[in-house]
């Protein structure tokens, strides 16, 4: 039986993941002839064309990063399970899954009914001068209602994907009904021999679904820490897992416009974008995990380290290029070179939403864990008084056994004297 350890060459691919969302929002508010490759829409033509019909087009890949998010989340639920046979962790980790994931929304939701109704949402105004209206200019543009930015964080984007407050959120349905499906799948048939039939039938059941990369995800965990051997044959082969890693993340940097690829490698595929996601994710995810040189550089300290903020971030930083972001652009339009200010202002928006990530992170997520550890206990019926009560209780049942031990040997001694 192996013990879980933390992976943090996987904590630096969610970085990453996390800042490539991040790319996307702000080139589409700034620089969108990268995302749609029309011409209409270039400031910087040959870059943008380049970047944008190119595998490079995966440094602003945000749906195929929600994609790594989901493949990641169904690999951990059945991490420690696959290597501990572990059941309870399961469980425990299905109940609190809503509380882990709620306050930090919550929090997010609230900021943006308080930014939109002191009318900071500026992205409508500053897309018409990035001339990117199109894809950026109608968000946030409806009265908010305190009510219903409340409603869309404790229920909506469960139960849902509802995201009209905070567009990023939308996979939170993914994440929560994925999360509490696998883990199901995992205690019904995850000790069983053929559970892998139960594994193509959820695969082709949801092969249309974003929830198939997070299967996939749970695949990839079984079939690495309990291997067959026939795979460990073909598992072991550096070449053969660099070449899947490279397919992956080809597959990843299909531009998620869905059209417009005449002229680029992309037009001699089908046009299945998310299908191509949704599996390059769990293909990716395979290839790190038996390769040793490119895991080692993802297990680096700035990586790893801000792994924690990640959540935090992703959900604060769509409100703040709406707002801090557009405003910015919008003061300084004209003023310096379209490029420059770019440049300042993706530097001064990263630096924003990390503060507020961090802080965010410490008053609101962190509570949130804990919180989620209490609705743990008290579904296990372990609260802290009943935890006491049975160490006291054992404690008690281990002082009368030494007591019984004494007595009989205490007996023994004087048959023997006799």
């Amino acid at each position: 039986m192996q013990e879980a350890k933390k992976l943090g060459y996987l904590d630096g691919l969610k970085v990453i993941a996390c800042f490539m969302v991040f790319n996307f929002h702000f080139v589409n508010l700034f620089y969108p002839g990268e995302y749609c490759l029309l011409p209409e829409y270039y400031h910087a033509p040959k870059v943008e064309y380049f970047i944008g019909s190119t595998p490079l087009n995966i440094l602003c890949g945000a749906k195929f990063a929600v994609r790594i998010f989901l493949a990641l989340s169904g690999f951990f639920v059945g991490y420690r399970f696959f290597l501990t046979k572990d059941k309870e962790s399961l469980k425990s980790g299905a109940i609190k899954k809503y509380f882990r994931l709620v306050f930090p929304i919550v929090a997010a939701n609230l900021l943006v009914y308080i930014l939109m109704k002191l009318s900071l949402y500026q992205n409508a105004e500053a897309s018409v001068l990035a001339h990117s209206e199109v894809f950026s200019g109608n968000y946030n543009t409806f009265a908010p209602s305190l009510g219903g930015a409340l409603k869309e964080a404790f229920i909506g984007c469960f139960i849902n994907g509802s995201n009209q407050y905070n567009g990023p959120i939308w996979f939170i349905f993914y994440e929560f009904f994925g999360t509490l499906m696998i883990a199901v799948i995992i205690l019904l048939f995850g000790e069983k021999k053929w559970r892998y039939i139960i594994y193509a039938v959820a695969t082709i059941a949801f092969i249309r679904s974003d929830f198939l990369s997070m299967i996939l995800g749970m695949v990839v965990c079984d079939l690495t820490y309990c291997e067959p051997k026939w795979l460990a044959k073909f598992s072991t082969k550096r070449w053969l897992m660099g070449l899947l890693l490279a397919c992956g993340l080809f597959l990843g940097s299909f531009p998620p416009i869905g059209e417009h690829y005449e002229g680029t490698i992309y037009q001699f595929f089908p046009i299945k974008v998310m299908f191509y996601y949704n599996v390059a994710a769990p293909m990716i995810l395979y290839a790190l995990l038996h390769l040793k040189t490119v895991p080692k550089a993802l297990d680096i300290k700035p990586l790893t380290w801000f792994t924690k903020y990640t959540y935090c971030f992703y959900l604060l930083h769509f409100p703040i290029l709406c707002t801090f972001s557009c405003g910015l652009f919008i003061a300084w339009y004209g003023k310096i070179n379209y490029h420059l200010l770019a440049l300042i202002n993706v530097l001064l928006t990263v630096l924003l939403i990390s503060v507020l990530a961090v802080l965010m992170h410490k008053f609101v997520e962190k509570p949130g864990i804990k919180i989620a550890n209490m609705v743990v206990e008290l579904f296990e019926g372990n609260t802290g008084e009943e935890k006491a009560e049975t160490e006291k209780t054992e404690s008690e049942r281990t002082e009368l056994d030494k007591a019984e031990t004494e007595v009989d040997g205490s007996k023994q001694q004087k048959q023997e004297a006799l």
